[in-house]
This record gives C-alpha cells, structure tokens and sequence, in this order.
C-alpha cells in the first residue's frame, strides 16, 4: 500500500461519506424507497462501519482507533440528522459491531459468509431499532407490520447493496492492510555491507 494511505483515518472517512451517501439514497430514491405501506431504510454506512471486521482487518486498525468509539460517534451523527432521537444509533451501532466481532470469529472469510454476517447485523439493527422506538412511544406499526413492511424491505435493499459495494470495499480494505516496504529498515551489519544473491537450481 501507499505510505500516505492509512487505514487508520481512510476508514473513519469512508464511514463519513458512507453516512451521507445514505442520506443521498434516500433522498433520490424516495418514491422507490418510501412506497407506502412499505419503507426500506438505506445503511450503507454500517457495511462500511463493519468493513475492517469482515475482511478481518480490525486487529490493525484497533491499534490505533477504537472501532466501538468510532461506531458510537457516527451513530451519534447518525441520530442527529437521521433518526431525530439521540440514543437509538449512539447505542445500536457499537452494539452491532460487538455482534459482527462475536460473529465473525466462527466463520473462515469468504463472500458468502460475510453476507451472512451482514445479513444478520442488519436484522438485528432493524430490530433493535425498532424496540428503542418502541420504548420511547414512537413506533407506530406493530411487530408483523414491521417485519413485513420496513425489515424485509430494508434488508433487501442493503443486500443489494451489499453485493454491489463489497468486492470493491473488501479489494481496498486488503490493500490497506498490506504492508508497506517503506516502513522497514535493514541494518546493513546484519548482511556485512554485501547483497545476498541465491543461485537458481535450473541454471
């Protein structure tokens, strides 16, 4: 990888960009989206928030940035702009990561098996979500209604989603986790000033 590319401050820009792109999806896809009786809520920036966890790049990341910080902070934006209540994505978001950790650590990575994984953090979002609102008197459908008209939307559209970001994401997240040849150091006493050369066997 690139030396002035970190994904230490590459993923927290991407999580940014995601959390507005959402809010674009939304906004231009509104008459697909928000057909009632049904709605699809977009949440692109939590397959983004997840991304080290499921290319299994969060052990360097962690070194340097708290996942579960950076989950509760944009869950805080997120619920400034987004779900109007603070609290529901301030919680809900660090809760899916600790999900996507204990998840991940039973499955090989794979394509479909991250789907899976997404497929289940994203299930158990929706629902914890629709509970916080229900706690605070605002859900307004009942437990089938949302099952039938907003989660099963929801989790269609970020399946697809999915299947369209992912590839690329996971290609990037890989390259940033590549090591950097700049960043190592040869003691030139360790090889007596000389350059090693193997002789080949075919020759």
């Amino acid at each position: 990888m690139s030396k002035y590319f970190k994904i230490t401050w590459v993923h927290p820009v991407l999580v940014f960009f995601a959390l507005i792109l959402d809010g674009v999806i939304a906004l231009n896809w509104a008459p697909l989206l928000y057909k009632l009786p049904m709605s699809a809520s977009p949440l692109l920036v939590l397959l983004v928030l997840l991304m080290p966890i499921l290319v299994k790049t969060d052990d360097v990341l962690n070194e340097h940035l708290n996942l579960y910080f950076l989950a509760g902070v944009i869950g805080l934006i997120y619920d400034f702009y987004y779900t109007g209540y603070v609290g529901v994505s301030l919680i809900g978001f660090p809760l899916m990561v600790g999900l996507a950790t204990w998840v991940q650590k039973y499955f090989e990575y794979s394509y479909f098996w991250e789907m899976v994984i997404f497929f289940t953090v994203i299930s158990a979002y929706l629902i914890f979500d629709y509970l916080a609102f229900g706690v605070i008197n605002v859900a307004k459908a009942n437990f089938q209604e949302f099952i039938i008209f907003h989660m099963f939307p929801s989790i269609l559209i970020n399946l697809i989603l999915f299947i369209i970001v992912f590839p690329a994401l996971s290609i990037l997240y890989r390259w940033l986790q590549a090591p950097n040849l700049v960043d190592y150091q040869v003691d030139n006493k360790q090889i007596n000033n000389r350059l090693i050369f193997r002789r080949s066997d075919r020759m």
